[in-house]
């Protein structure tokens, strides 16, 4: 038995067109059933079997996310502070993130929100709670909403491109299988990726406390030469 439930949901998307592909991709920033990486990956296949061309499943998945994205955002903002905040703790508990790195992501929002915008659309499962964090801050929706695009832009092209590459530089057959290899190799790459900024940011951390040491034995020298000259 050829077990390929992957196959399966491209296939349906094929059947029911771009309207499928559309819903889908909307739906995922409520309900993220499937890691959206997964999900691109499978439509980024499904472009390379011939469901749809590369721009135009790019283009719909695009619009389905940024428009999730900006409906998220105005029902956030319409809640209110309180209710949203709580809302968003427990939606935060229901993913494994407490409420300390939520409210740690709030501050850092506050700092430069344009910025993190588009930066935030490019971090796995926090990318979902970004316009929650704008909608808390008041943020200015235009801004807010090109800057995700743009963000939303770059993760989609960046995951349905490396589906669609990978359905011809493998020999797997099995579109389920190809799709857990290709996502196997991008966790090990971002696990890489953490670890080397990790291990820069401990040296820069560890040159900084050497340095402000150094600082704080020089001082006391520098004064008592001073005092001596006086």
């Amino acid at each position: 038995m050829n077990f390929d439930p992957v196959s399966t949901i491209t296939a349906w998307l094929s059947t029911y067109g771009l309207i499928a592909l559309f819903a889908i991709t909307f739906i995922e920033r409520f309900v993220p059933v499937i890691p959206s990486y997964g999900l691109l990956l499978a439509v980024g296949i499904a472009v390379a079997e011939g469901a749809w061309s590369l721009p135009t499943a790019l283009l719909v998945t695009v619009t389905g996310n940024t428009l999730g994205a900006t409906i998220f955002f105005y029902i956030f903002r319409g809640l209110g502070e309180s209710r949203s905040m709580r809302f968003l703790n427990r939606l935060g508990r229901l993913f494994g993130m407490p409420a300390s790195r939520i409210t740690q992501w709030i501050t850092s929002f506050r700092r430069n929100q344009t910025v993190l915008a588009f930066a935030l659309q490019l971090v796995p499962t926090i990318r979902l709670f970004a316009p929650a964090f704008a909608a808390l801050l008041r943020s200015h929706s235009g801004s807010f909403l090109m800057a995700s695009a743009a963000g939303i832009v770059i993760w989609n092209g960046l995951f349905i491109g490396i589906g669609y590459f990978a359905f011809y530089l493998s020999a797997v057959e099995n579109t389920t299988v190809l799709t857990l290899v290709a996502l196997g190799c991008l966790l090990v790459v971002e696990i890489a990726l953490l670890w080397v900024l990790r291990k820069s940011s401990g040296r820069r951390k560890a040159t900084a406390s050497s340095q402000r040491a150094h600082a704080a034995t020089s001082f006391p020298s520098i004064c008592g030469v001073q005092e001596h000259r006086l």
